[in-house]
């Protein structure tokens, strides 16, 4: 089954994650099948969610893709997931 969840990137203290599709049986460093856009937790309000591809998220999502709890969360926040 394939997931849309996030994968922690960045420094020590500067945390950074990327939004990716992944198959959910494998580890979290394997390679993403795709990467769907970028999320920086320490930026501006309006500018939290970077490089999205909406309309790929959308077809991950009509082909039965699960989204994690926490991208759910975070895109419903910043009015990227309907």
């Amino acid at each position: 089954m394939v997931a849309i969840r996030f994968q922690r990137i960045g420094r020590n203290k500067i945390s950074r994650f990327r939004l990716i599709a992944i198959d959910s049986r494998r580890g979290p460093k394997t390679p993403a099948l795709e990467i769907l856009g970028a999320y920086n937790p320490g930026a501006k309000d309006g500018e939290k969610i970077t490089n999205l591809k909406k309309e790929r998220l959308t077809d991950w999502v009509k082909q039965g893709a699960q989204v994690s709890d926490s991208a759910k969360r975070i895109l419903t926040k910043e009015k990227q997931l309907g």
